[in-house]
């Protein structure tokens, strides 16, 4: 809880509960105190500095909408910093019910829920809700992104990697029309290491060291937990039409997703892949139809061939279904990916169809082991509580203080290092299931 609050506890997050604010000594602690305020402040910023542009656009009406916005994500700063608990969701969208009967159902279990004492992923996912429905009550700015200019700014900082990325892909592709394991576990390497630029994490700032991402070399002491070999076993035998990728960030990583994906489609290791985005604007980077589309269009108007070849070409896998866009608000409600079988279904029987289903980021990983600070060791399975509705690998930097399927020893070799490691997104997992358990 806020440090105004007696009931707030000086420790570390115990073992194998949730993950929450209550604890002092956790990411969840810094997160919701420091993160989340910063980050609602600087959405504010954004709309003032881009005030000029939304009068040109929406006219008076516009600017009404900009100040009521600006009022309402003003009062949701307040509540987060004064430990108020959650209001109601207010708004017509298909999530709503969800969103508030979860909430009526946590103050039953745990009295009142704040943001301090809510599970974490409760209320981080409740902030970005809450900043959607600001825009969604307007009459002018209910499309609104406020996190479109990062993510594009993100892509244009990262430019000079992009540009090295698709020139090495095209030669991968031109060498021969068979794949190989070696050229694949590099892609999937790179693929877990574009994981580091996540906007959430650097409160919207752009990393400046981003050519150090395909330094594999002096990365590969710090993938703590590497499957990649498993990975590459399911990939490449039998036959499945469809791999799914659960995206996250914008920018480089996308660019790095899709070039997985493309390798994929062009060794002939799958016909079909599915790309499964975010309906709002989430967690500052995460990936919207809008944002693929946009990555697509400026690939192709490149002065570099190579991505100008790589902009047509996937512009085309889009076309003719090859790559399939995919939305559902299941990925932006406050729960864990256990609850998909119950909730959604028809979403999990999709998955099911997959031969492989890749899920990037730490987002996704919270969701998929249910944010809970498990023993580091607890075998995967176990922490995925039944979430196995085909093979599963997560490709992730690590970025909160959730991890399981770590060897003995090698989360106390970490902690010698760093009190921090779970924290900076300087270490890296490949994991991987076979499990499966179908509905």
């Amino acid at each position: 809880m806020c440090e105004c609050n007696p009931q707030s506890l000086d420790l570390k997050t115990p073992r194998n509960i949730h993950l929450t604010a209550f604890y002092k000594r956790s990411f969840a602690h810094h997160t919701v105190k420091n993160r989340m305020p910063i980050i609602i402040t600087q959405v504010i910023d954004g709309l003032v500095r881009n005030k000029a542009q939304i009068a040109k656009d929406d006219g008076e009406e516009g600017q009404e909408d900009l100040k009521s916005v600006i009022a309402e994500l003003s009062k949701l700063k307040y509540e987060i910093q004064t430990n108020k608990s959650l209001r109601k969701i207010v708004s017509k969208s298909s999530d709503v019910k969800f969103y508030n009967d979860y909430i009526n159902a946590q103050m039953g279990v745990e009295g009142n829920v704040t943001f301090f004492s809510a599970i974490w992923l409760l209320s981080e996912c409740y902030m970005y809700r809450r900043i959607r429905e600001a825009f969604e009550l307007t009459n002018k700015l209910k499309d609104y992104d406020p996190f479109v200019k990062q993510k594009r700014d993100s892509y244009f900082q990262a430019l000079p990697l992009i540009t090295v990325l698709g020139q090495y892909l095209l030669g991968y592709l031109e060498q021969s029309p068979k794949p190989t394991k070696d050229e694949f576990i590099k892609l999937l390497k790179i693929n877990l290491w574009g994981n580091k630029c996540d906007l959430s994490l650097t409160n919207g700032e752009i990393s400046s060291n981003m050519e150090d991402l395909f330094n594999l070399d002096n990365l590969e002491p710090n993938i703590l937990c590497d499957h990649s070999e498993k990975v590459w076993t399911v990939v490449s035998t039998g036959n499945s039409t469809f791999i799914d990728v659960v995206f996250d960030n914008s920018g480089y990583e996308v660019f790095t997703d899709l070039c997985l994906a493309d390798y994929l489609i062009s060794k002939k290791l799958t016909s079909k892949i599915r790309f499964y985005v975010k309906t709002i604007p989430w967690f500052i980077s995460d990936v919207m139809i809008h944002d693929f589309h946009w990555i697509l269009g400026q690939l192709k108007t490149n002065p570099d061939e190579s991505l100008r070849k790589l902009g047509e070409k996937w512009t085309n896998y889009v076309d003719n279904q090859t790559w399939i866009l995919i939305e559902d608000d299941f990925w932006t409600l406050p729960v864990d990916f256990s609850y998909m079988r119950n909730t959604k279904p028809l979403l999990y029987k999709k998955l099911a169809e997959a031969k492989l289903v890749i899920f990037k980021g730490d987002l996704n990983y919270r969701k998929l082991f249910g944010e809970r600070n498990w023993d580091p060791t607890t075998p995967i399975d176990e922490a995925l509580q039944n979430f196995n509705p085909t093979k599963l690998c997560t490709l992730r930097t690590i970025k909160a203080d959730i991890v399981c399927g770590l060897a003995q020893g090698v989360a106390e070799k970490m902690e010698s290092i760093s009190e921090k490691w779970m924290e900076t997104g300087d270490y890296g997992l490949i994991q991987f299931t076979e499990k499966i358990v179908l509905i």
